[in-house]
């Protein structure tokens, strides 16, 4: 098959103050780099052409090419996550594609990469299609490959505007660093499959008491203790069991924490299942689990918790699993919903012909939020935890 050619513009690197190109800093994981089918090729070059301005064709066959990359690649994975686009127009630069509620500005980088790139300008102002999440993708147009490199969610991208890292241009555009891209490729599929975007939409430079509600130690479950390898009492009747990191799963499956054993390798085959898509966990993560039984409900809860020390301002993250203990099912219809003082974070619904599946929900916070989760029954009747909070320098009580 023979294919239009396109022109490059003469500076590739026009975007750049500096003379010579500045080598990107991201390595490509080899699972994020995606050979495009012939198909997949052969529909961005025809969209290329459609482009009336000549200038602008090179620039939309490689967006298009960077849309068809990240298409194949969530299909690629084990979460059902699919890409929405219209086929028939050729790509701007601008929203190029939907996950769900996501609306998603696919930023193509070509061979020859920037230190900067270009973002619509409208993306960041509109009021209701604004952009919720950033992705950056690299286009080796002559071997037929991109690669997925790296995110920016929206809320990240309003705390660079404060800092006044974004420059406006002329033509409608910021101008934007490439290592603001923060989020790896396992970040944006959690967020894309786990997250709320509203949580992604909230302006980060709102003062966080507006929308944090404080909660006391007592009334709250305090996983930040759990990095220092400490539980809280018993709360509501439960009794939370400390699973030890991640790292010692050997010591595990060996027996040798014959006590934890069967929870923490349930643990480990859901983790498992999910590194498919590529969502994987940090190994600092550590994580615990409560039964339900004495509530009336075989269900088993973990939660895992983690830092992000390099945001800023610094965040924890919170990702809960619901699931039947060993031998039961969940009800189809079962969901687990994560919030905020004020807003949904994350919801999840078990499918029919899943009942032995878990649930799970991501949410993403500053170490002063607190998050709530809660489980709703087909039958009506709902399960409410206390907030789950992040204190780890608070003492046992």
């Amino acid at each position: 098959m023979t294919f239009p050619t396109f022109h490059s513009p003469a500076n590739l690197n026009a975007m750049s103050d500096s003379p010579d190109p500045i080598d990107f800093e991201f390595d490509p994981l080899r699972a994020t780099t995606i050979t495009l089918s012939t198909e997949a090729v052969s529909w961005a070059a025809q969209v290329g052409q459609q482009v009336p301005d000549g200038a602008q064709q090179w620039s939309t066959f490689l967006r298009a090419m960077a849309l068809q990359g990240l298409r194949q690649w969530l299909e690629a994975g084990a979460l059902d996550l699919a890409l929405y686009y219209d086929r028939h127009q050729p790509p701007t630069p601008g929203i190029n594609g939907r996950v769900g509620d996501y609306r998603l500005c696919l930023v193509a980088q070509g061979s020859l990469s920037d230190d900067e790139v270009a973002i619509p300008a409208a993306t960041v102002q509109d009021e209701t299609d604004f952009a919720h999440l950033y992705i950056l993708a690299e286009v080796q147009e002559e071997v037929d490959q991109v690669t997925i490199l790296a995110g920016l969610r929206r809320d990240r991208l309003l705390a660079l505007q404060q800092q006044g890292m974004l420059i406006a241009r002329n033509n409608g555009t910021y101008r934007l660093p490439v290592t603001a891209f923060d989020s790896t490729p396992n970040d944006i599929l959690l967020y894309l499959t786990c997250l709320n975007p509203v949580q992604l939409s909230q302006a980060a430079i709102a003062p966080v008491s507006s929308r944090v509600q404080p909660v006391s130690q007592r009334a709250s479950i305090n996983v930040g203790r759990w990095l220092q390898n400490q539980l809280n009492a018993a709360i509501d009747g439960l009794t939370w069991m400390l699973l030890p990191p991640l790292d010692l799963a050997s010591a595990i499956r060996s027996g040798r924490v014959a006590n934890l054993r069967e929870p923490a390798e349930q643990l480990e085959d859901i983790l498992r299942e999910l590194q498919p898509a590529g969502v994987t966990i940090p190994p600092t993560a550590r994580g615990a689990y409560t039964d339900l039984q004495s509530t009336g409900f075989p269900f088993r809860l973990y939660a895992l918790t983690w830092t992000m020390p390099t945001a800023q301002p610094p965040e924890w993250t919170l990702f809960l699993f619901l699931g039947p203990v060993p031998g039961e099912t969940l009800p189809p219809g079962t969901r687990l919903t994560v919030r905020d003082a004020t807003t949904v974070l994350a919801e999840q619904t078990l499918a029919q012909g899943n009942e032995n599946g878990f649930l799970y929900a991501q949410a993403i916070g500053t170490w002063n939020e607190a998050f709530t989760a809660t489980v709703e029954l087909p039958n009506g009747n709902t399960l409410n935890w206390p907030p789950f909070v992040f204190q780890p320098e608070m003492s046992q009580s």
